[in-house]
């Protein structure tokens, strides 16, 4: 830690919610100085959110808060309903924390955050956004701003986040965690524009992270929590390489998307299953020099789509499955051309195909979880009563979910075991081809690790082929034996991950590996960093085709 004196010293910190059976955070001590990085690391439930909203003063009533709290030099004070933290704080959500409302323009209300904040008429905060924006490299436009957050991409409203917290002048930045819903290359642009903001400005940055990714990318200290507790603190760069904790060990282990990659092609062996001959997708406004793609997807191989947001991998994805029109050219499915096929008979046939997604919303909230896994058995192989619920109660156990009462609703499951109920309906549902779509979407490092082991173990023992949808080469990596790497619409890379990873040929698909170097290899020399130019900031607002 730093010698200079502290902006801020929180002594034996306890808080226990309204209500809550037990207390977030018990006996906790951190120090603050000024310029500095200090990262709360912990899984959800660890306390690292309870930390920032209460420094970040958002109302909690009937909370029980103790300890005390001494900015800067001054007499301590006690923490309670009364506190007033005198330093100039600034509040940093990710883009996915739904702190806007989702009617009103982004622009508008970030310029009232900055009046209120700063005290000043609603026209001049405007203007305060606008030049922070313009500071920001890559920001997207005060225009691209004024829409939903809904219609404004996670980078873009990241950005747009980022310049109305500098905007205010901070001392201290409270950021709770917005790197965390980036893709790899957006974080790690997102992470250099924020510690340039941070060297011009002098604030301290005091960040809450639920992946060690972010303690990678900024730097500085690190303090652990679990349950509340302090588990292990140090330098990031001491405890990214030697942790003496084993819960700190499998944080950090969690942040590696594989334990290396898919070995030869062993598991493409027979007849294709999916075959695309000649095929252009439809895009609006460019039907001259439509691409054409070729190629195929045999029994058991897998084939990674890698792009951001908007690059075109989940057009593909839709084409292939006959959920969009093609312009031209042939989709073989199973032997079976879709093109000519009815509505029923598409029905019909995507029945073989299981989806697992980022989206908490792909599960329906009100269906329980005997029928979410049973569904497939009863709707489309007709097998008796007493086979699907031993079927199901099989898938249920292999993901950990088989505690749990079976009449729950899936609206009253945690994001965590909504995702693992998406793996137990692909694993009873026996299909020929299983879409992965980020399926890591918003988890916590120890919830992400969980979810990888059960796809490995989903990829190796069901023989589905796999599509798998993502921003991150570590996760095609550890999944693929094949890649197509997407920028704006376009198949810009082709071919196998080993040949993608060791010698990249286009410098967007360099950019995607530079972004996931920062991760240490665990499977030989596939992901050492690769040469090419440095990953652009965040970028402007796109919509995914």
């Amino acid at each position: 830690m730093s010698d200079r004196a502290p902006l801020l010293r929180i002594r034996d910190l306890a808080f226990q919610s309204a209500g809550a059976a037990k207390a977030e955070i018990e006996g906790l001590s951190l120090t603050v100085h000024p310029r500095d990085t200090l990262i709360l690391l912990g899984e959800a439930g660890s306390g690292a959110g309870a930390v920032m909203r209460l420094l970040a003063q958002v109302p909690s009533s009937g909370a029980n808060v103790s300890g005390t709290i001494q900015i800067r030099e001054r007499p301590e004070q006690l923490l309670g309903k009364s506190t007033v933290l005198d330093v100039r704080t600034a509040y940093l959500p990710g883009p996915h924390a739904n702190v806007l409302n989702p009617h009103e323009n982004v622009h508008s209300q970030l310029s009232l955050v900055i009046a209120r904040r700063l005290r000043q008429p609603k026209k001049s905060a405007a203007a305060e956004l606008d030049l922070a924006l313009q500071r920001l490299p890559g920001a997207p436009s005060p225009d691209a701003l004024n829409q939903p957050p809904a219609r404004v991409a996670p980078e873009a409203l990241a950005a747009g986040l980022l310049a109305a917290a500098v905007a205010q002048t901070p001392e201290l930045l409270l950021a709770d965690d917005p790197l965390g819903e980036l893709s790899p290359a957006q974080a790690q642009a997102f992470a250099s524009v924020l510690k340039a903001e941070q060297e011009r400005l002098g604030f301290a940055l005091l960040y809450s992270a639920m992946r060690a990714d972010a303690a990678r990318l900024l730097g500085g200290n690190l303090v652990v929590l679990r349950s509340g507790r302090l588990i292990e603190e140090g330098p990031v760069s001491r405890l990214a390489t030697a942790q003496s904790h084993s819960y700190t060990q499998t944080l950090f282990r969690a942040s590696v998307p594989g334990d290396g990659a898919i070995s030869g092609r062993a598991a493409a062996r027979g007849e294709p299953l999916l075959r695309l001959q000649g095929v252009q997708l439809k895009r609006p406004g460019k039907s001259k020099d439509r691409e054409k793609i070729t190629f195929e997807l045999r029994r058991g191989a897998s084939l990674g789509l890698i792009g951001e947001i908007g690059s075109g991998r989940r057009s593909l994805a839709r084409a292939l499955l006959g959920m969009e029109p093609v312009a031209a050219g042939r989709i073989v499915f199973d032997q079976v051309d879709i093109s000519v096929l009815s509505s029923a008979m598409m029905a019909r046939l995507r029945r073989r195909v299981s989806f697992i997604t980022g989206d908490d919303d792909a599960l329906d909230p009100r269906m329980t979880i005997f029928d979410t896994v049973s569904e497939p058995l009863r709707a489309h192989l007709a097998m008796p009563r007493d086979l699907v619920a031993h079927n199901r109660d099989a898938a249920l156990k292999r993901v950990g979910l088989a505690a749990l009462p079976g009449s729950r609703t899936v609206a009253t499951l945690t994001p965590f075991d909504r995702r693992r109920l998406q793996i137990a309906r692909a694993i009873v549902s026996q299909p020929l081809l299983a879409v992965i779509d980020e399926p890591l979407h918003g988890l916590d490092a120890f919830a992400q690790s969980v979810v990888r082991d059960l796809l490995r173990n989903f990829r190796s023992n069901e023989g589905a082929a796999i599509v798998f949808i993502t921003s991150d080469f570590g996760l095609a990596r550890a999944f693929c034996e094949d890649g197509f790497v997407f920028k704006e619409g376009r198949i810009v890379e082709r071919g196998t991950m080993s040949n993608l990873l060791r010698a990249p040929q286009e410098p967007h698909t360099r950019k995607l590996l530079e972004a996931v170097a920062v991760l240490p290899a665990t499977g030989g020399a596939d992901m050492k960093p690769v040469s090419g130019p440095a990953a652009a900031p965040v970028a402007p607002p796109t919509a995914e085709p």
